[in-house]
């Protein structure tokens, strides 16, 4: 368990050991669903079904029509794009006052996020036999993480397994949630439903939303199961889940909520992030609390950018003209091996 409070502040390399697309390939993936084309104007030749119903819904929801040129037009515009973009979120930053080019790339990203879900290594489909276990699973971060929060805690102490730990997230899946609450039932041999309603004390932030909030998460009838088929009728309602840079950073609350989180901490812990000048601005903490230690991965990157990304990082932790960090750790090492290399510092 931890003793100490901690925040893991992930990145989309934090879901990339679970297969998921992460920079160029989620770029890609995006730009493949918005380029439309049709043939004779009508008959869909390229960019996702899913996506181009759910224009069409959207169109007769708000103009009483289902011309959808303006969207796909702006969808293609979006893909056009994506070679250029640093990422789908910087490049809807950018166009943040096109409500067009929002509406497109949000679609684009609920409808490659979910698509990622599914063909991750955690994805299970009792209905086409494919069931999600852990025997054959390779070594992931996830899994330190899990034998780092249980380490010494009895079945019977169940209730105590999230005490100290905290999630910020900057993707848009809900890996963490899906698999936290999996390996949790798998291990301490307690129902998935029970797991379920434990992992209501673990705070997990998503700044910028997520592909929906999974069936067990709050109503049912409103949620969105892990890797969902989405089609044009629920695609625009997850969609609208989802939030621009722009439209978080005007977010007071959710930023308050974040920033306290990191404030009150004592371990602070980046897996898989990028340290990019836009996330950064929204960790910037508002309070005191105490001195922090910090770990992160800086796996590909060089010296000089990761020199940088250690004074971002305590230049977001600075407050009352004083930087709340006191020691750091930054390592050129996977996510998995920067928590098992750390096991005992953190858990001390």
């Amino acid at each position: 368990m931890f003793k100490r409070k901690t925040v893991f502040i992930v990145g989309a390399g934090g879901s990339y050991n679970l297969r998921l697309p992460v920079g160029d390939g989620l770029k890609y993936e995006i730009a493949k669903r918005l380029s439309f084309s049709f043939k004779h104007g009508q008959e869909l030749v390229s960019g996702d079904s899913g996506i181009a119903e759910a224009m069409a819904r959207i169109s007769q929801d708000v103009n009483g029509n289902s011309d959808i040129s303006v969207l796909t037009r702006a969808g293609r515009e979006v893909a056009t794009a994506m070679s250029q973009a640093i990422s789908i979120d910087n490049y809807l930053h950018t166009h943040a006052d096109d409500l067009h080019i929002i509406l497109a790339g949000k679609l684009g990203i609920a409808s490659s996020i979910l698509a990622a879900e599914r063909g991750s290594i955690i994805y299970g489909d009792p209905r086409s036999g494919k069931n999600f276990g852990f025997k054959d699973m390779p070594s992931v971060w996830q899994n330190t993480f899990c034998q780092m929060l249980t380490e010494q805690l009895q079945r019977s102490d169940i209730e105590y397994v999230f005490d100290n730990v905290s999630f910020i997230t900057f993707n848009y899946d809900r890996c963490l949630e899906h698999y936290i609450s999996n390996w949790l039932s798998t291990y301490m041999r307690m129902p998935l439903q029970e797991i379920q309603l434990l992992m209501q004390d673990l705070k997990i932030i998503h700044p910028y939303g997520q592909v929906g909030r999974l069936p067990w998460q709050g109503n049912p009838s409103d949620g969105v199961a892990f890797g969902d088929d989405a089609d044009g009728g629920n695609l625009p309602a997850i969609a609208n889940q989802l939030r621009t840079f722009t439209e978080r950073s005007d977010d007071r609350a959710m930023l308050a909520r974040m920033r306290k989180t990191i404030s009150e901490a004592e371990q602070v812990v980046y897996l898989g992030f990028a340290y990019g000048a836009m996330n950064m601005e929204l960790l910037k903490i508002e309070d005191d609390g105490p001195e922090k230690q910090v770990y992160g991965t800086t796996l590909g990157m060089s010296q000089q950018n990761a020199a940088a990304a250690l004074e971002d990082i305590k230049k977001s932790l600075w407050h009352h003209m004083k930087s709340r960090v006191t020691d750091s750790y930054l390592h050129n090492t996977t996510c998995d091996d920067l928590l098992k290399d750390n096991w005992r510092a953190l858990t001390a």
